[in-house]
């Protein structure tokens, strides 16, 4: 699958930040901790492909607030919802029909 998303200014998607209590953004790609790099901004929105367990690339596009799931159907985490991304996705979705 792949999904709707931002890059930060660090380079790793939205997926691998959390928002800390005084609302500053927290890469947590280095294995749950910060990669050490600057997070200031996020980018456009993009489509940001992943991977099944294979390493095959999986073409199937998540929807805005989904995400993916584990194998008992849980969502860890959900993808953005915001308007950028929302039009993103229904721009695909209109050219895949």
């Amino acid at each position: 699958m792949a999904f709707i998303g931002h890059r930060c200014t660090c380079g790793h998607n939205d997926l691998n930040h959390i928002e800390s209590e005084n609302g500053k953004r927290n890469c947590t790609a280095k294995s749950g901790g910060s990669c050490g790099k600057p997070c200031t901004s996020q980018g456009d929105s993009e489509v940001l492909p992943t991977f099944d367990l294979k390493g095959n690339h999986v073409e199937r596009i998540i929807a805005p607030g989904d995400g993916p799931q584990t194998e008992g159907g849980t969502v860890l985490v959900r993808t953005c919802t915001c308007d950028a991304c929302q039009a993103l996705y229904e721009q695909l979705a209109l050219a895949a029909a």
